[in-house]
């Protein structure tokens, strides 16, 4: 597969993780590092090193939650699926070419409003005071009550971006791999619908409404606590805040392309993977007559 087919692709992810980079490097240099470091979970011991770290490991951690659960947990998942729920569904392999065209550029919304969603949740948590936060930024001082759920939910977001993908990879392979199940059998007798579908289908719908519903519980949650936090709304900290936080999940999504990029090139051997390891299961070759109702 030929790299051209990537370069919009890129172009893009380098545009972004410039913008968000290269702004610090003089600033990094005139203000001699910033402030002291403002968490114990990244490395460096300055706050503008420790922001940069944050855009660096965000792509890390997409690149290693993109491949890495999904060879592990995939084969699970089906072995799972195939043994209880599935276990009166007929299975097969449905081959789909692969597009000319790559559209992949938004596939990680969702992981990246999962991670979102759970850096949220933890990062008002006591453990994220203790753990995450350093005792500058927890000690005394309005502007240090305001700012530490903050400075913990931005600290833990390359992790959570790690996690999210590790929890979409596996169903990303099933997807991927063609696998796919009928309930003809199951149905027969009734005046229930023959359906035909995908194995990764039903772990991807879930995860999805998750993610798109948890995120926005989790941000209002969010946003009320900084609301108390702060006594004056004009603050140019919670304006920032107000603003910024919608916009994470974007600056996640485009950050995390080269994963996308990398599972797309690499999809015929991790179809290979799990259709060697479905054979074992008794998964070959195409449904014969799916919607036959006979």
């Amino acid at each position: 597969m030929k790299l051209s087919r990537y370069k919009k692709h890129i172009i893009l992810f380098l545009v972004a993780y410039l913008v968000f980079t290269l702004p610090f490097i003089p600033l990094n240099f005139i203000a001699d590092g910033g402030a002291e470091r403002m968490t114990m979970i990244l490395p460096f011991d300055t706050l503008i090193l420790q922001i940069m770290a944050i855009i660096l490991f965000i792509p890390l951690g997409a690149l290693l939650g993109g491949f890495a659960p999904g060879y592990l947990f995939a084969p699970l998942m089906l072995f799972f699926y195939k043994k209880t729920i599935g276990f009166r569904m007929e299975f097969g392999i449905q081959e789909r070419k692969k597009p000319d065209k790559f559209k992949g550029t938004w596939k990680g919304t969702y992981p990246a409003l999962l991670a979102v969603n759970i850096a949220l949740i933890i990062g008002l948590t006591t453990f994220a005071r203790d753990f995450v936060v350093t005792p500058e930024y927890v000690g005394a001082g309005d502007m240090s009550k305001s700012l530490w759920p903050l400075v913990a939910f931005t600290s833990l977001i390359p992790f959570t971006t790690a996690l999210s993908f590790g929890i979409f990879s596996p169903v990303w392979f099933l997807s991927d791999s063609g696998i796919v199940f009928t309930n003809k059998k199951k149905v027969k007798g009734t005046i229930d619908p023959i359906e035909v579908r995908s194995i990764g289908s039903l772990y991807h719908y879930i995860l999805k409404g998750y993610a798109g519903i948890g995120v926005l519980i989790s941000y209002i949650m969010f946003f009320f606590d900084i609301v108390n936090r702060y006594d004056d709304y004009s603050n140019p900290g919670f304006i920032i805040t107000a603003i910024l936080l919608p916009l994470i999940p974007i600056l996640i999504a485009l950050l995390s392309i080269p994963s996308i990029m990398l599972l797309d090139f690499f999809l015929n051997s991790r179809r290979k993977f799990m259709r060697n390891f479905a054979k074992r299961l008794g998964i070959t070759g195409p449904l014969e007559d799916p919607l036959d109702f006979n």
